[in-house]
């Protein structure tokens, strides 16, 4: 499981932890980088996978000024951006572009892209947006769970079926392709506490009433990395945003910058870090903000990163 930030909304928290390898940690509780901290050239995994030759591409099937993402994701190092005004000829569930529909697009812009040129694509879907309470033609809740008829739950699980069989596409396509390819999946965050209520009422409990440690769960999400080729498999890898990207690529074989290898050589102390829950080697939980020394370090790499890269003194 991936530990995030955010819970029921704000995707680009996520997005931002993932992409930069920052952590929502060491910034105000409300805070959204992307409207408020990224307004120049800052480095991410887009920009260093650009330094090494490749394609960047991002994709969002919804309006393009959304948490500003036409203003950051260039700023990012994204040659390119899509968003729905380019997914040509898409097809829909409720009132959004659905999870297959980003599946062929990100199949056509492979296809398109230079032979022999990798390509980092970044897409964030839309399908499974809330709200799961107006009710449409197209899409009817087949996913139910015993003890409750909460037609929110059914449709929200109707839609993570729907975006499981789009993966298998997606899967079902790069498994034939000669070109090495890594596909991550994870979750931004999870639904709201309206969604998720039916099932803790099953259990006797309600959103007003969860232990630490319940609500904690509420900031897990699952995530998989897959390839075509051979890598090591494991299950159980429970990780946090920051650090998936540096993951990834020590996964796909590809050389590590140095901040990515600071992120590394920190996870083996503290494996989780969240604006949630920071967790060290031995499973202890911590406070970010009241650890010294290594978290000293990092706290100033991301200033550094985030505020003064690039910075002529």
């Amino acid at each position: 499981y991936l530990n995030v930030s955010v819970k029921g909304g704000n995707t680009a928290n996520t997005e931002f932890e993932f992409l930069t390898g920052d952590t929502m940690a060491f910034l105000p509780a409300g805070s959204i980088p992307y409207q408020q901290y990224i307004t120049k050239d800052t480095p991410s995994m887009a920009s260093y996978l650009k330094s090494l030759g490749y394609e960047t591409y991002a994709m969002h099937p919804y309006y393009a000024s959304g948490w500003n993402r036409d203003k950051i994701y260039p700023l990012l190092g994204f040659d390119s951006f899509y968003s729905s005004a380019d997914f040509y000829g898409s097809t829909y569930v409720r009132g959004y572009i659905d999870d297959s529909s980003c599946v062929d697009k990100i199949i056509e812009t492979y296809e398109k892209k230079d032979a022999g040129t990798p390509a980092f694509i970044f897409n964030v879907t839309m399908q499974n947006h809330s709200p799961y309470t107006d009710g449409y033609q197209n899409l009817q809740g087949n996913i139910t769970v015993d003890g409750t008829v909460s037609a929110q739950l059914s449709e929200y699980l109707t839609l993570v079926k729907l975006s499981d069989v789009a993966l298998e596409k997606l899967i079902d396509y790069f498994e034939t392709q000669d070109e090495p390819t890594v596909i991550v999946f994870f979750g931004d965050h999870q639904p709201t506490d309206a969604v998720v209520e039916p099932i803790w009422n099953l259990e006797g409990k309600s959103s007003s009433d969860l232990t630490e440690k319940e609500n904690q769960l509420r900031y897990k999400v699952p995530y998989v990395i897959w390839a075509n080729y051979d890598i090591d498999e494991e299950t159980g890898a429970d990780t946090s945003a920051n650090y998936l990207a540096a993951e990834v690529l020590e996964r796909a074989g590809v050389p590590l910058d140095e901040y990515r290898s600071y992120l590394m050589h920190l996870k083996t102390e503290y494996p989780v870090i969240s604006a949630v829950r920071t967790v060290k080697a031995d499973g202890s939980e911590v406070r970010a903000s009241d650890e010294k020394d290594e978290m000293d370090i990092y706290r100033k790499l991301q200033y550094y990163e985030l505020f003064d890269h690039g910075t002529v003194n």
